[in-house]
């Protein structure tokens, strides 16, 4: 069939056309989790899903049973929906891929398989997948579909946010749409939750950027994890634009650093775990870290690539050393703390 976009996903499952395989990767996990669900929804109702749906996690795959649930034919229900979450083809020997391709080629009309990638890193570099999981990717795109949930830039993210507000009866400027883009990091849970609160709030009106100031309330977390992005890409003036906004938001120094601490720790974390062929989910288990931190590892595992291990370790050294002063010296705390910045940008 072919490779499609998220949009034309979208419009194809509004319309029914139904495939049997879906491919399912990229930097937005929120929406590849969004997606996943509501193509289950569509095809198997929640009463029927006890016989017409099963799911597999791909790191702990069992190729025979999967073999034998793709085999199923459904029971009250037009589909059987077989979901593979975090397969990393990379793991599969010669014979094992063989088999699985084997399976996806005889499924039945009325089974549909869904593989999706949420928490491992399928990737060989920034841009493209790894050698075996591209050559899945292409086989499900030959025989179903394919969709790569790419992380879209601000002014694609601002276009959607100013089309979804218009739809619900308001308007948003392209400075507004894009400042909310990157308050909320591009990600599309907080995004929808943003947009519903500011329509609410202008009954009709202009959603304008005092707005999003007044209602969304600025995420330290997020607005550091932009400032630990900037020092690891070298981006000086981003740097000092965004620990002035956290100090005009009266944001304390401990906070502050405190949060940039634990930042650089999942971004090393990220950058460790890939390097052996393992996924957040991994991650989140090993480190016993919960899931209302998901959102800061999945952001970690998503923008630390082709960062080098060495400059995420000195820029903790840093960060420590920091954090001592600031305890221990006189000296302004902010001072203090953009000096440390400067420090890490040279790293």
């Amino acid at each position: 069939m072919a490779s499609v976009s998220d949009t034309e996903l979208a419009r194809d499952i509004r319309n029914g056309e139904i495939a049997n395989i879906y491919y399912f990767f990229g930097k937005d996990v929120a929406q590849i989790e969004a997606y996943t669900k509501k193509l289950v929804k569509k095809l198997v109702p929640s009463e029927a899903q006890a016989m017409n749906y099963q799911s597999f996690d791909g790191k702990n795959f069992d190729l025979s049973v999967f073999s034998d649930s793709c085999e199923v034919y459904p029971m009250f229900a037009d589909r059987v929906v077989v979901t593979v979450n975090d397969l990393n083809a990379e793991s599969l020997n010669a014979n094992d891929y063989k088999f699985l391709t084997q399976v996806l080629s005889s499924l039945p009309e009325t089974t549909t398989v869904i593989f999706f990638a949420t928490g491992v890193d399928l990737y060989k570099n920034k841009k493209s997948l790894s050698d075996k999981n591209e050559k899945l990717r292409s086989f499900c795109d030959k025989n179903g579909v394919s969709c790569d949930f790419a992380l879209k830039s601000i002014a694609e993210t601002g276009k959607i946010i100013a089309s979804r507000v218009n739809k619900q009866g308001c308007t948003i400027s392209r400075k507004a749409a894009e400042y909310l883009a990157e308050k909320t990091l591009r990600d599309s849970v907080m995004i929808n939750n943003e947009i519903s609160k500011l329509c609410a709030y202008v009954n009709g009106g202009e959603i304008t950027v005092e707005t999003i100031d007044l209602l969304c309330t600025r995420q330290l977390d997020a607005d550091v994890f932009r400032l630990a992005n900037a020092i690891l890409r070298g981006q000086g003036d981003l740097t000092f634009k965004i620990l002035s906004e956290l100090y005009d938001m009266q944001s304390d120094s401990y906070a502050i650093i405190g949060a940039l601490s634990l930042s650089f720790a999942d971004i090393y974390r990220a950058v460790c775990a890939k390097s052996k062929g393992l996924g957040s989910a991994d991650v989140m288990r090993d480190f016993k870290i919960n899931g209302a931190r998901k959102f800061a590892v999945d952001n970690a595992f998503r923008d630390s690539s082709n960062i080098p291990v060495k400059k995420v370790r000195k820029c903790l050294e840093i960060l420590s050393l920091t954090d001592i002063r600031i305890k221990s010296l006189r000296t302004d705390d902010r001072l203090i703390l953009e000096n440390a910045a400067a420090q890490m940008l040279t790293a």
